[in-house]
């Protein structure tokens, strides 16, 4: 393991960010100990500044902004952090909690450097988190990489970054273009100036660049550049702007996933029921969602699925896992947490893990399924979407994206239902090659589009949560 990997926790949570004035400890917080008297999770280190206590430090965790306490501050507020400096080291104290892909950040003059860290668990603390040239270099390279993915730190597992880090801290200590951004960096790092004082800082501000590696925010001011006579590419002549820089962050950006990489064993399984009125079905007709079920106070959707007999795979633990065909168990949700994008929009969502077999080798899971709108342990009748039929799908990565994925309507008779299927060119029944609407088997995930009712271009790739990934080894 490289130097400065930190010991982890693996849970996701989105960044929080913590804002702390350029001024004296003293100013900062409450005297004496009596302000630890709270929990914590807390992260300690040094810092590249001689004179920690006048830097500007911040810990992000997503837009949320937390100031550290004051002396006005309840030492057990949740709502405020705790924070200690002093020459070349640093502590801060969050709120004892479990975090995840936290970057710790301090300014001084015209340099703000960071540090991440994957993840760190209540009453528990991750030490040498150290803002230096191999820090921000890192830091850097994730932030430049999320961006042209039109990615976020939200959809980063901690335990699959390790990887990254771990390719990126081995990069360091071997000629190429890792190597060479890091010497960028310690180049630049020459021209810090602590007794500059100015809104944004000139070196190493967050970048930013689009899907094609165009900078849209540039990590160094070119200006400061155009001033200094610098030669940071190391080539022995004087660079002018940032523009060598920006390149080479780019590069080596491209050579790293963040997020880690796809798992080659197991899929991320999303279904999606639209429960919404005027909601279409197979045949772009409205769909009467309580043809079969019937509504009343305190009900909700649930998922109901089964291994199939027919299916080429077949796993007890699969089959329990999806709901061993017993109705109203698995809750979907519709609040935003659990893969559901939009809280509120009567799109209940819920996702599995599953095996992905083989299958150029025929070797995959074949599943039944179904909706129900019901109550915790409630039977069937009045709560299944249809009775005596169910939904097939095939678990087969078709577009390679890391999921399959369903988004269904409600009651909807006229797609992949198996049996008593409504859609003239079903002849009743469907099987696991037929293709109703010429944009693929309905029994595999496809490009067919409820709001259009035609193929899309596309299959679409869930956007409420990522796919499985695992630590990337290469």
């Amino acid at each position: 393991m490289v130097k400065h990997m930190f010991s982890s926790n693996r849970h996701l949570l989105p960044l929080l960010a913590v804002a702390l004035c350029g001024c004296g400890l003293e100013n900062l917080t409450n005297t004496g100990r009596s302000e630890y008297a709270r929990p914590a999770s807390t992260i300690s280190g040094t810092t590249f500044f001689q004179n920690s206590e006048t830097a500007a430090f911040t810990v992000t965790l997503g837009d949320k902004t937390y100031a550290p306490c004051t002396l006005a501050s309840s030492p057990t507020a949740t709502d405020c952090l705790l924070l200690t400096a002093q020459g070349t080291s640093y502590e801060v104290r969050l709120f004892s909690s479990n975090y995840s892909m936290i970057e710790v950040n301090a300014v001084v003059g015209n340099m703000t450097l960071r540090a991440l860290v994957p993840s760190i668990g209540p009453e528990s603390s991750v030490s040498n988190v150290n803002l230096d040239a191999e820090a921000i270099t890192e830091a850097m390279i994730v932030e430049a990489r999320l961006s042209a993915d039109g990615n976020s730190f939200k959809n980063i597992t901690p335990a699959a970054y390790l990887g990254t880090r771990n390719l990126i801290y081995a990069a360091y200590n071997e000629p190429g273009p890792t190597q060479d951004l890091l010497n960028m960096v310690k180049r630049l790092m020459t021209l810090y100036d602590p007794t500059i004082s100015q809104p944004n800082p000139d070196l190493f501000n967050v970048p930013q660049y689009d899907s094609s590696y165009n900078v849209i925010n540039r990590a160094v001011d070119p200006s400061l550049i155009a001033r200094s006579q610098i030669d940071y590419t190391g080539d022995g002549k004087v660079d002018n702007d940032s523009v060598a820089f920006d390149n080479q962050l780019a590069t080596v950006a491209k050579l790293y996933r963040p997020q880690g990489c796809p798992d080659p064993n197991n899929l991320r399984v999303v279904f999606t029921a639209d429960f919404n009125n005027g909601a279409l079905n197979g045949v772009c007709a409205t769909v009467n969602k309580f043809k079969w079920a019937t509504d009343k106070p305190g009900k909700s959707m649930f998922f109901v699925g089964w291994v199939h007999l027919q299916s080429p795979l077949q796993d007890p633990a699969v089959n329990n896992l999806l709901g061993a065909s017993t109705p109203n168990q698995i809750q979907m949700y519709d609040d935003g947490t659990n893969g559901d994008e939009v809280a509120g929009d009567n799109i209940w969502t819920i996702t599995f893990v599953i095996p992905r077999g083989d299958p150029a080798n025929g070797k995959y899971f074949r599943i039944g399924y179904k909706f129900t709108w019901g109550t915790k342990g409630a039977v069937w009748t009045g709560s299944e979407e249809w009775p005596g039929n169910s939904r097939i799908l095939e678990i087969v990565d078709v577009n390679g994206d890391g999921y399959v994925y369903r988004h269904e309507t409600f009651g909807d008779e006229a797609t992949n239902k198996d049996a008593s299927n409504l859609n003239p060119k079903s002849g009743g029944t469907i099987t696991w090659t037929t293709d109703l609407h010429g944009c693929g088997p309905e029994a595999r995930e496809n490009t067919y589009d409820f709001k259009t009712c035609s193929c899309d271009s596309t299959i679409e790739t869930p956007k409420g949560i990522g796919p499985i990934n695992v630590s990337c080894t290469q």
